[in-house]
């Protein structure tokens, strides 16, 4: 663990400390999906679920939230009860990126973590494997809007590998890729030459492939020891194929959610989360069965991972 958490508002759960201190395993998960993604209570059942399977297959889990301005690294039963408590009470909840954080810290807020504060924060403990479902990244019409998310510059800092299924669909992929490279992020495709495009298990565009989790963590502590600053790794997990949407079928829909926030007015923070549930009430919810498949095989991955660097 990083001497400077002790100088923040940071506590590492008894499980995950443990963990640390031992030597053994633990995967970095982040809150969003919590706070954000699922309505309630499906959303606890879906953490509870993602934690289990995170345990079965060899790792701590770790999901980090910030609560009443503290960062939680790996959640105690209490912190799910006040989470609870603040949902039923209705209390705002933020999603913080890499930087709000300083200001949830000081100002005593709550909320989910997206992907660049979960890296952060993950780092700061220690921890060198993050699972989520994907990064954000440019979205399109990025040559009007500049909307690139912050995920990509933390990727390009934090010594973080961050296990997902490509970037969100609803992004200018290709434009990413190419952002990615200009920032000097190692991007990795787990048993697949294909980079993913999060519903669908292909993008068309062509990246380096790792077979085994060995192989990935040669080229992590290769990495650490060569670059004076070296970034994170995207590891590209493709989404189960039984329960892939054929880019074919999701590009309409992508398509038309577009059309739709752009009609409305909606950008920034909350243009990623209106697509998303456009798309659940446009695929009359196949997109969030995919989107939880894709989620716990990325957890599968970065088990397997975090047991080989443990």
């Amino acid at each position: 663990m990083k001497e400077t958490t002790k100088l923040l508002p940071i506590k590492v759960s008894h499980r995950v400390q443990k963990a640390l201190v031992e030597g053994t395993a633990v995967l970095a998960m982040e809150s969003t999906v919590l706070t954000h993604g699922l309505p309630y209570p499906r959303n606890f059942e879906v953490l509870s679920e993602l934690e289990q399977l995170c345990k079965d297959c060899g790792a701590e889990p770790a999901t980090i939230i910030i609560l009443d301005g503290v960062a939680h690294i790996g959640m105690e039963d209490a912190d799910i009860s006040n989470l609870k408590e603040k949902m039923h009470n209705h209390a705002e909840l933020h999603k913080f990126g890499r930087r709000e954080l300083p200001t949830a810290m000081v100002k005593g807020l709550s909320g989910g973590t997206t992907v660049s504060a979960t890296m952060l924060l993950a780092y700061h403990a220690g921890i060198k494997v993050f699972a989520t479902g994907g990064i954000g990244g440019v979205h399109r019409g990025w040559e009007n809007t500049l909307d690139i998310s912050s995920d990509l510059k933390a990727l390009s800092q934090i010594p973080v590998i961050v296990v997902s299924a490509g970037c969100k669909a609803i992004l200018d992929i290709p434009a990413t890729m190419e952002y990615m490279e200009s920032l000097g992020v190692s991007i990795l495709g787990w048993q697949t030459s294909d980079f993913p495009a999060f519903y669908s298990r292909s993008s068309g565009i062509s990246i380096d492939r790792v077979d085994n989790a060995t192989e990935l963590a040669d080229i992590y502590r290769s990495m650490i020891a060569l670059d004076p600053q070296p970034s994170g790794i995207l590891l590209a997990n493709p989404v189960p194929r039984e329960d892939e949407i054929p880019c074919t079928v999701i590009a309409a829909h992508i398509d038309n959610a577009i059309a739709s926030a752009k009609q409305k007015g909606i950008h920034g923070k909350e243009l990623t989360p209106y697509l998303l549930a456009y798309l659940s009430e446009s695929t009359k919810g196949v997109s969030v069965t995919t989107n939880l498949s894709l989620l716990m095989n990325n957890v599968k991955v970065g088990a397997i991972v975090a047991k080989e660097l443990a």
